[in-house]
C-alpha cells in the first residue's frame, strides 16, 4: 500500500466520519477492514484499529497483514514500520483538520452520504448514527472498501495513545 494511499485513507476517513448529523462527534475508535481490490479482482486486506480525538489526532494501527502505525497530527504524518526499522515523516501542505471536513458530505439516502475530495467520490455507509463503511475508487482504478466495527463514538480516549516513540535503530525517511 503506497504512502499516498494511506495519506488519501486517512483524509477520507476523517471527511466523513464526522458529516452532517455527526458534527458533534468529539472521539472516534473502530476496528477495521480495508479490503483493496485491483481492476484484475485481486483482493488485499488489511486490519487494525482506528483513534481519533479532537482536534487534530489521529493514529491508525495496522495489524495485518503487517505492523504499521499511522499517526497524524496538524501538518505532520509519521509512519512507523516496525518490519522494516523505518519511520517516515511526511509534511502535507494543507491541514487535515476534521471540523473544517465536516460539511462535505451530502446526505443521499437513509443510511448513504456522499463526499468528493480530489475529484474522488466517496461514499459512506451509516448504521444507528455510527459509521459503518466508507468506499470509493481510488486513483488508480481500486475499489476500497473500510468496513468499521466495534464503534465507539464520544468517549473519553487517553491522549498517550497519540504519542509515539522512534526507535534509535529506525531509519528516517523525510518526504
Amino acid at each position: 500500500m503506497s504512502y499516498l494511499k494511506i495519506l488519501l485513507f486517512i483524509f477520507i476517513l476523517k471527511t466523513n466520519i464526522l458529516a452532517n448529523e455527526l458534527v458533534k462527534i468529539k472521539s472516534f475508535e473502530a476496528s477495521f477492514t480495508q479490503t483493496i481490490t485491483n481492476p484484475s479482482g485481486n483482493k488485499v486486506f488489511y486490519n487494525g484499529l482506528l483513534h481519533i480525538k479532537e482536534p487534530n489526532r489521529i493514529k491508525w494501527e495496522y495489524t495485518t497483514p503487517i505492523e504499521k502505525f499511522v499517526y497524524i497530527k496538524k501538518h505532520t504524518v509519521t509512519i512507523l514500520e516496525p518490519e522494516l526499522e523505518q519511520a517516515i515523516i511526511t509534511k502535507l501542505e494543507n491541514e487535515i483538520n476534521i471540523l473544517s471536513l465536516l460539511n462535505n458530505a451530502k446526505k443521499i439516502s437513509q443510511t448513504k452520504y456522499i463526499s468528493n475530495f480530489n475529484n474522488i467520490n466517496y461514499t459512506l455507509t451509516m448504521n444507528n448514527n455510527k459509521l459503518q463503511d466508507i468506499s470509493y475508487k481510488d486513483e488508480i482504478e481500486n475499489d476500497v472498501i473500510i468496513t468499521f466495527t466495534n464503534v465507539q463514538q464520544n468517549h473519553k480516549i487517553d491522549s498517550k495513545i497519540f504519542k509515539f516513540f522512534i526507535p534509535l535503530e529506525f531509519d528516517i525517511i523525510k518526504k
